[in-house]
Order: structure tokens, then C-alpha cells, then sequence
């Protein structure tokens, strides 16, 4: 007996009782079952073939609406049941309806994620052939769904007749059509998609104009984004030329992210050790959103960045502009308060000096500085690798893009960080967060002074501080911002190590060091020709200051020694 024998053997036509007619839908589906045992015992070889394409029939047949009636449970065989009213389908559909129109109303291309609405040739091509792909398979769906309902109905069981319908063992020029047309229509998806995945590893297209090189790492949960042959280093926001083509090098420094602009390319993963690359150009100037599309962790929702697409006078302005250092504050002022504040309490793990010469390659060093003191002990370290803040008042975006940037943002997320953004890093290991309900040990005050200090910071004018009448110590406050400026990024003024070591008490140990040096020659020459005195276990990477000038190389040395 052939398998579909021994499944439907207990299948019989059903015997009406007296007094009761048999359900029409169930004799529906048990001439079906019956027709496909027939088939079955004749072709026992095509089993496992045939079981996959008689699916959609018997779907049809044990899902067939009950119009008008239900089986009633109390007899032991279906084919036996008495019947009873049915329920409406009505309530269902007037259900489904609104869900379906709600789904389509998601599907807008003004969404700003959205891959249909589209400002780059990748995406546009991606789009177009989704759209190819999509229509002939909806083509194959109208087609093969409309036999099944032809079928069903045309050669449904007839309530005034008993005749059993012809049986048929296969059709081979059937069978020869249903496997050529399958196969040329993967042909006439595969040609256009191989052609687009060849066209795209081909490299850049370098007769769009000059190449735009960026870096993108992925960090947990933020983006950094290097301009190696500009020397500019910047996060979670980055500027490319419109119709220019910009090469992406993308690299992880913890674990494996995403990197994608939905409007205007595709997603690349962001794999540690292993770098990826990816090209695009932006046709049109705007802001365009950007997201990490693989999972890493607990705030990847929220890993997110903006690609702002200047046109080219716009684009030469950010680069000049990311190489010009902000105005001073003024002495006395909220933003002077702020600037010593975030040197004393942020610089461990933030830059927000990356302007002049030099500071490209330093700040590699320090990100990198910063990341293994994090893996020497990830759960008690006080630094991590955190985004650069150079020009932040320029950004849109703070939190990788999570809210506007204003001051009352910046204020909310300074205070508690993670009621923006869960599992960001700040206050698990940032001293100034270091108390039992983890918020920021700083008055109002202060954190609004740090919020303000931080919305200045965009390009400067040029033009110097007015002095002031400061009672003899203008020595020591304009030697202070000079070590804000040029020093907090790798050295604390406590004993917090960053990339250097932290300089409270440096005076007391500088004396006596070395045989014959003062405390004071011994800083100044650690300055002038830092590779004299390396300090054991750190890292030979500070470069020689003699640019700053005598004058104000004696001023930050006392300022120095009066660190404790």
C-alpha cells in the first residue's frame, strides 16, 4: 500500500443518516483527500516531491469557508457531524483591513530610513532591483495563487452529483514547463544581481571626481570617523561632497557592527581585525541617517550617526573649520567655568582639541591608549574610548544622534546619561560619576557651565581672549588653559591615569628624579624632549612642545607644580 493509501486509508465517502444530508464542504475535502490517494499509491516514487505541492490543495480543502454551517463535535467521525450555523468572516476582514493599510502606510519613501526614497546610485540600484525581483514575484504569486483558486472552484464537488472525476498519473510536458520557467526566472534574477555585486567590488569609481577617504570605526555604542588625508578626527556625525565618491575603510574596535546609510547605500559589517570597505556617493545635499544594523549589544537601537551631504563650498568650509581652534573663552566667563571643569572631570575620555598640527596621530594613539586601559580591567577602569568633542557646538545630534543638540539636552544627558541612552559607559566607569545613584557629582550650576563650554566649541575667528586684571595670577590662569588646550587630552590634573600619567603631585615627585636636576628643569625638559624620562609602563607617544615658546613653557611648568 502506497504511503498516501496507509495515511487516508480511513477516508470514506461519507453515508448520509437518516435525517441529515452531509456537509458540502466536507465532501469538498474528502473527494480531494480521496483523488490524492489514488494519485499517491500510482506514483509512491514522487512522494516526497509531491507532498510539498499538494500542501496548497489540501490547505484549500481543510480551510475552505463553512458557509452557513459548522460541524457539531458529537460524533466520532467528522464526515458523520451534523452541522451548525457558522460565523461570520466579516469581523476578520474588517480587522485585517485597517492592519493591512496601516503596513503599507510604513512603507512611505519619506521615511528617513527608508530604502525606497533613495540619494545615492548604490541604494537607487539596490531599489531597482528590488523592485524587479519584487514584481515578477508577484507575477509568479498572481499566477500560481489563481490556478489554486481556479481549481478549487471549477472543479469543486457538485451538490447533485455523485460522479467520480477523471484520475491522471502525471503530466510530463506539464512537469517540463514547471521546471523551465522557474529556472529562467532565477536566471533573470541572478544576471542583474551578479552584475550589481561585481560592479560594486570593483572599486570606487574614480572618474566621479576626486576620492574622499574616510575610516569608520564601530565602538560600543557610537561611530568614529577619521579623514586620514585631512587629518581630522570626528563621531556620530560626518560631512562627504555631493556627486564626489567617498571610500569607507571600515573597522571595529570591540565587536562586530554594521555600517549603514539606507538612502544611500548598502549595509557592510564592521568586523574587528578584519577590515571591510564600501564606496558611495551622495547625489543630493541633506542629512541623511545612518544606524548600526547588527546586533552588539544593549543600546544597539541606539547606535546611530548622521551623514550630511555638503555641497563643495560647504564641504571645504567644515574641513577649514575642523583645523580652526575655537575662541577663548572669556576669563571669568560660564564657558572659561566649563572649560576648566571638563578638563578636571571628562578629558580622561575625551578629546576636544583635535585642531592643530599633530593631533591627528595623537589622538589615535589616545583612543587606542584609552581602549587597553579599559581591557586591563574592564569592570574597575575609570577611562574608556569615548567620541572626540572637537567643534561639538556644530554637531546636530547628541547621544550617536539620539536627540537634538541644545542645552537643555546636554544638561539631561551630562546629569544622567543613561536615562537617554541605556548601557552607555559614562557612568559605570567615569569618576565624576562615581556615587550611589550613579548621577554626575557636579552642582547645577557646573553642569550647566560644562553644557555651555561644549556648545561654544565650533570654529573659531582668530581672535585672542581680552586680558584681564586678575591680582597677579595671570600666569597661572593663562598656563591652565594652555594645559587644557595642549595636555588634558593624555594627562589628568588628578592621579587618574589617561594615556600619560596623572600629574597631581608631579612637582614633589620631579625633585630629586635625577641626580642634579631640579624639579623644575626636570618638567621643562619632560616637555621640550619627552623621550628623556619615560615612565615605565607607558607608552613613548608624546611629541616634543618646544612650539609653545619659552615664555609659556616656564608658565605651565608653575602651573604644573602646583598641582597636588
Amino acid at each position: 500500500m502506497g504511503r498516501y493509501q496507509q495515511f487516508f486509508s480511513h477516508v470514506r465517502k461519507p453515508t448520509p443518516r437518516t435525517g441529515s444530508r452531509p456537509n458540502r464542504n466536507e465532501m469538498k475535502r474528502v473527494d480531494i483527500l480521496r483523488t490524492l490517494t489514488v494519485a499517491g499509491a500510482k506514483r509512491e516514487c514522487y512522494a516526497f516531491h509531491d507532498i510539498y505541492a499538494i500542501l496548497p490543495i489540501i490547505a484549500v480543502g481543510v480551510f475552505l469557508p463553512r458557509t452557513g454551517q459548522q460541524p457539531d463535535t458529537t460524533s466520532p467521525l467528522p464526515m458523520h457531524r451534523v452541522s451548525k450555523p457558522s460565523i461570520s468572516l466579516r469581523p476578520t476582514l474588517l480587522l485585517l483591513a485597517p492592519t493591512a493599510l496601516a503596513l503599507l502606510a510604513a512603507c512611505t519613501p519619506d521615511n528617513v530610513q527608508s530604502t525606497f526614497g533613495t540619494a545615492g546610485p548604490i541604494a537607487e540600484d539596490q531599489a531597482n532591483l528590488f523592485k524587479f525581483i519584487f514584481w515578477i514575484a508577484a507575477v509568479v504569486f498572481v499566477l500560481v495563487e489563481g490556478a489554486i483558486i481556479y481549481a478549487s472552484i471549477r472543479y469543486r464537488q457538485r451538490s447533485d452529483s455523485d460522479k467520480r472525476p477523471h484520475q491522471t498519473h502525471g503530466n510530463t510536458r506539464l512537469e517540463i514547463t514547471w521546471t523551465i520557467i522557474p529556472a529562467i526566472i532565477l536566471l533573470a534574477v541572478a544576471v542583474p544581481t551578479l552584475s550589481q555585486i561585481w560592479g560594486q567590488q570593483n572599486g570606487v569609481p574614480r572618474d566621479r571626481g576626486d576620492v574622499v577617504s574616510v575610516e569608520a570605526i564601530g565602538h560600543q555604542w557610537w561611530f568614529e570617523f577619521r579623514y586620514p588625508d585631512n587629518e581630522i578626527i570626528t563621531a556620530n556625525e560626518l560631512h562627504i561632497p555631493v556627486n564626489r565618491p567617498v571610500e569607507f575603510k571600515l573597522d571595529s574596535q570591540d565587536v562586530i557592527h554594521s555600517f549603514w546609510v539606507p538612502k544611500i547605500a548598502g549595509k557592510v559589517d564592521m568586523v574587528p581585525l578584519n577590515d571591510n570597505f564600501i564606496w558611495m556617493i551622495g547625489t543630493e545635499p541633506g542629512v541623511f541617517y545612518g544606524q548600526c544594523a547588527e546586533f552588539c549589544g544593549i543600546a544597539h537601537a541606539h547606535m546611530r550617526f548622521r551623514m550630511i551631504v555638503d555641497t563643495e563650498e560647504d564641504y571645504q568650509a567644515w574641513l577649514d573649520g575642523m583645523h580652526t581652534a575655537p575662541d577663548a573663552p572669556a576669563p571669568g566667563s560660564p564657558e572659561a567655568s566649563g572649560q576648566q571643569l571638563f578638563a578636571v572631570n571628562c578629558s580622561s575620555c575625551h578629546t576636544n582639541n583635535s585642531t592643530g598640527p599633530g593631533s591627528y596621530a595623537q589622538e589615535i594613539s589616545t583612543q587606542q591608549a584609552r581602549w587597553n586601559g579599559w581591557l586591563e580591567d574592564t569592570e574597575n577602569a575609570s577611562i574608556v574610548s569615548a567620541p572626540n568633542l572637537t567643534h561639538f557646538g556644530d554637531h546636530l545630534t547628541l547621544g550617536a544622534g539620539l536627540k537634538d543638540l541644545n542645552q537643555d539636552s546636554l544638561v539631561g544627558w551630562i546629569t544622567d546619561p543613561s536615562s537617554v541612552k541605556i548601557g552607555t559607559r559614562m557612568q559605570e566607569h567615569a569618576a565624576v560619576y562615581d556615587t550611589p545613584d550613579s548621577r554626575v557629582k557636579l552642582s547645577a550650576s557646573e553642569i550647566s557651565d560644562i553644557a555651555t563650554y561644549l556648545l561654544s566649541l565650533k570654529p573659531g575667528t582668530g581672535a585672542a581672549a581680552e586680558p584681564v586684571d586678575d591680582g597677579g595670577a595671570g600666569t597661572a590662569i593663562d598656563a591652565e588653559a594652555v594645559f587644557i588646550t595642549n595636555c588634558a587630552t593624555c594627562h589628568s590634573t588628578g592621579a587618574d591615569k589617561v594615556v600619560g600619567p596623572g600629574l597631581a603631585g608631579i612637582g614633589e615627585r620631579a625633585s630629586g628624579r635625577v641626580d642634579g636636576m631640579s624639579a623644575d628643569e626636570y618638567i621643562e625638559q619632560s616637555i621640550r624632549e619627552p623621550g628623556e624620562f619615560i615612565v615605565p609602563t607607558y607608552p613613548a607617544v608624546m611629541v616634543s612642545w618646544n612650539k609653545l615658546g619659552d615664555d609659556t613653557i616656564d608658565a605651565l611648568v608653575t602651573y604644573l607644580k602646583t598641582l597636588k
